[in-house]
């Protein structure tokens, strides 16, 4: 952002876009008091073995450096912001809420640490699926 002084206070001006959750002011960071803005979803990530196969089934090898350079894009949905407006002024809702399993696309995710755990903060229309 962009530094600038304001009633000789110094102050960073940054786009909306970037602010992915906020807290009420005088409240702890933690996950209770975490509000989740705009179309963002708060995701706690689930680490997956690609090679493990629990059903029997066929699967797929995959190698081994491209497992070891990517990070999981499947977790469970924590919490839900708004929603987005859309071109007419009407509020978009969200179509997950908190319990949902979602799967997003790879590299989308802003990581985040709330009280020692790493979560995922996630647009809306970068989910791919809810299960």
């Amino acid at each position: 952002g962009e530094e600038l002084t304001y009633n000789n206070a110094k102050h960073t001006l940054i786009r909306d876009d970037d602010v992915l959750v906020k807290y009420p002011a005088g409240s702890d960071v933690s996950l209770d008091n975490a509000e989740v803005i705009w179309d963002n979803v708060l995701v706690k990530v689930v680490e997956v073995d690609p090679m493990e196969n629990s059903d029997g089934g066929s699967s797929i090898l995959i190698a081994a450096t491209v497992k070891k350079s990517t990070t999981s894009s499947i977790g469970e949905v924590v919490k839900v912001g708004p929603g987005k407006f859309a071109f007419n002024g009407e509020l978009m809702e969200m179509d997950v809420a908190p319990g949902d399993f979602v799967k997003f696309r790879d590299f989308a995710a802003q990581e985040v640490q709330i009280n020692g755990e790493e979560y995922a903060v996630v647009r809306m229309n970068d989910l791919l699926a809810k299960f």
